[in-house]
């Protein structure tokens, strides 16, 4: 699947650009709503934060 991150910004991209519904966008890409709306705000925990510091 790749970075969440990236995921949500091109399920919001496509609703903003093209207003493709996020459930039609969500479906194409092989995710489900919940975990869209789930990631959707999510700040990167501590864990993540050192490891991308590291990389």
């Amino acid at each position: 699947m790749g970075d969440p991150a990236a995921v949500v910004g091109a399920i919001s991209d496509l609703r903003t650009e093209h207003g493709i519904p996020h459930r039609v966008a969500c479906h194409a890409l092989g995710v489900s709503e919940s975990w869209f709306y789930k990631h959707r705000n999510r700040e990167p925990t501590g864990r993540e934060v050192r490891r991308q510091q590291l990389a």
